[in-house]
């Protein structure tokens, strides 16, 4: 199978289910990087599965849902605060 053979596969299945045009072979691996880091996953770990040689690379694969941004900043704030409140821990 070549690969244009598959990217052909690839835009009848895409088509078939109605997703849109724009949705390339590629994104596919956009979705792993950004799931496996919303997951929690360590960022090597992340950058080892896609096999980038440099984690700058990694981070442009990955667009995280607003969602994700949104915990992230609370868990940082509440980390924050817990600081405060208990300058010894």
């Amino acid at each position: 199978m070549s690969l244009g053979s598959f990217g052909d596969a690839f835009a009848a299945a895409r088509d078939a289910v109605g997703l849109p045009h724009e949705l390339g072979l590629h994104c596919p691996r956009h979705f792993y990087v950004t799931h496996l880091v919303e997951a929690g996953y360590d960022a090597a770990f992340v950058q080892t599965q896609v096999g980038h040689s440099y984690a700058s690379t990694t981070g442009l694969y990955t667009s995280v849902s607003s969602d994700f941004k949104q915990k992230t900043v609370q868990q940082m704030i509440a980390r924050r605060i817990a600081n405060l409140e208990d300058p010894g821990a």
